[in-house]
């Protein structure tokens, strides 16, 4: 129990690494990814707006996932739950390839040892 609970730990920081890494630092505009959640009819169309100020304490940019429709007309659908989504694609993401890690590894343990028995009978 205690592995399975280390190993869902570590996923879920490594998904928070992950979402943070990409949705701020590298590509902002991953949020698009997540507007078929949020932007309804008309406005449909993602955008993500970056804003940046500056004052006494330095400079600071936050970003906005707006749904635009086609007349111009816009809905702030903010950034903490595309990002919340992407969060939770992340994990999906990483739990899958972590599932295939260990399952490849298990079977690649069972072979190994099949083999071991198949040459203990061949010597007999």
């Amino acid at each position: 129990m205690r592995r399975v609970l280390i190993a869902v730990v570590s996923l879920a920081c490594a998904a928070a690494f992950l979402t943070i890494f990409l949705a701020v630092a590298v590509w902002p505009g991953e949020a698009k990814l997540a507007a078929p959640l949020f932007c309804s009819t008309p406005a449909t169309e993602p955008m993500v707006v970056s804003d940046t100020f500056h004052d006494s304490e330095g400079t600071s940019t936050n970003y906005t996932l707006y749904c635009v429709s086609d007349r111009g007309e816009l809905t702030d659908e903010g950034y903490a739950l595309p990002v919340l989504a992407l969060f939770v694609v992340h994990l999906l993401i990483l739990t899958v390839l972590f599932l295939l890690a260990a399952l490849v590894g298990r079977l690649g343990q069972r072979t190994e040892r099949f083999d071991g028995q198949l040459e203990r009978l061949q010597d007999s």
